[in-house]
């Protein structure tokens, strides 16, 4: 048994897909399904429940107990190989780092490749998760690096800045406001809007900008994820204001129609990177957190 493959393994049960944990891992989808079934194989039980029209893999009974007993495993392995690596400055390794959809599939690429092209040796291990729990994965040191947007300072935490999106809305091809070049936000009012989730920063920081405008849209869905949102917009469910990175792809293949606000109206979301507060840090991380910050 690998340590790599309890890795894989947890990954597939936290992220409920085969595809997401290739992500994760830097490997292809069917390397993790094929070292999955070597790991049923070798325990001689099947750990992930599949083709039950769920849409989200989940673990089975003795998924479940290697889940739990592998979880300390690997933190311990991450902790003894961080304390090794520590006492020599040489940039390899492991970075765990922690992200929100939004960013860490537009905003990171362009800088995360550059990165590994001069740090040949670093290994980043990259996942996606909530905003809240990126917090507490910092703080509890499960991973090095967390990457949000509109990041604030917690206990223990040290917050240094990442980046800035600019603000767009998004509506159909066929929306009446397709053609506009601009807009602004009282002109959105009424409009059916697709929104992210209450419990997620850009949501507060989007509210804040439509209260100040006087501008209040209908509200007909919320998510939690990003591609939703761009998803239901795209086949006319509604307008969006997403951060405009994430829409690119989109608008050059003319799927969505992504408008600038308009000057008086523009603002920007704040990318924060997280790191614990510590005296010392693997020279990994540090050399990752230099190269991401602004």
């Amino acid at each position: 048994m690998e340590l790599s493959d309890l890795q894989l393994f947890c990954d597939v049960v936290e992220t409920g897909s085969f595809s997401r944990a290739a992500e994760r891992n830097f490997v292809s989808q069917s390397a993790v399904s094929q070292r999955i079934r070597a790991l049923e194989r070798t325990y001689g039980h099947v750990l992930i429940e599949r083709g039950r029209g769920k849409g989200v893999l989940v673990p089975t009974q003795a998924g479940q107990i290697l889940h739990e007993g592998a979880k300390p495993i690997l933190n311990q392995a991450a902790e003894l190989d961080a304390l090794l690596r520590g006492i020599s400055e040489e940039v390899s390794g492991t970075v765990r780092v922690a992200t929100v959809y939004s960013v860490g599939l537009h905003a990171l690429p362009r800088r995360l490749k550059p990165f590994l092209a001069f740090h040949p040796r670093v290994n980043v291990h990259l996942e996606y998760s909530q905003t809240s729990k990126v917090y507490r994965d910092v703080a509890s040191g499960t991973v090095d690096v967390g990457i949000v947007a509109c990041a604030t300072p917690r206990a223990g935490i040290e917050v240094t800045q990442f980046g800035e999106d600019a603000m767009v809305v998004i509506c159909a091809p066929e929306n009446p406001l397709a053609d506009r070049t601009s807009i602004g936000l009282s002109a959105l009012e009424g409009q059916p809007f697709i929104a992210f989730a209450d419990d997620i920063p850009t949501r507060h920081l989007i509210d804040d900008h439509l209260r100040a405008a006087n501008a209040q849209v209908r509200i007909v869905l919320s998510f939690d994820n990003i591609e939703t949102i761009k998803n239901l917009v795209e086949i006319g469910s509604g307008i969006a204001i997403v951060p405009e990175d994430s829409v690119r792809r989109e608008a050059r293949e003319g799927a969505l129609c992504v408008i600038p606000l308009a000057p008086g109206d523009a603002f920007r979301r704040p990318i924060g990177l997280l790191v614990k507060k510590s005296q010392a840090r693997r020279a990994a991380v540090t050399a990752f957190v230099e190269a991401m910050r602004v």
